[in-house]
């Protein structure tokens, strides 16, 4: 795994790893990475989550619901693929942590490009869910604080 990525991102695309399989996906899409993201509960996006007033639980229920399953088990053995756009997603992020002087990506670098991908099941998600708006975008806005390590 890239060591330019901080241990939590890093735990959360392992994470995104299993949630694609329990799905029985043959790649790691934009979706399974946010939901790698939900399940490491400390971290700088779910810090951003929770200035919101987003429930983790309750946003990962109802992206979980919203994701496709496979008829059988993932076909690939060791690591899955990441899908083309989640592939993007995380040089994008990697990029623009570069752009900002940072030597590492965190996970609100990554949720951040999530939440900009207009059409997508996680933004859906995250918009028909109640929350603070203006907060979310607040945190959004503010400098990854380094607090991931």
């Amino acid at each position: 795994m890239r060591q330019d990525f901080s241990e939590t991102l890093r735990l959360a695309l392992q994470f995104a790893q299993a949630n694609a399989r329990k799905l029985n996906q043959d790649f790691v899409g934009t979706e399974h990475i946010f939901l790698g993201l939900l399940d490491c509960e400390s971290s700088e996006a779910m810090d951003a989550l929770q200035q919101a007033g987003i429930d983790r639980r309750a946003l990962r229920q109802a992206l979980s619901e919203q994701l496709p399953r496979g008829d059988g088990p993932a076909v690939v053995l060791g690591e899955l693929p990441f899908s083309p756009r989640a592939q993007r997603l995380v040089q994008a992020s990697m990029v623009k942590a570069r752009e900002d002087g940072r030597q590492s990506v965190s996970t609100l670098d990554v949720f951040n490009l999530i939440y900009q991908q207009p059409g997508s099941i996680s933004r859906e998600v995250l918009a028909a869910l109640p929350h603070n708006a203006a907060a979310l975008q607040s945190a959004l806005a503010e400098p990854c604080p380094h607090s991931e390590a």
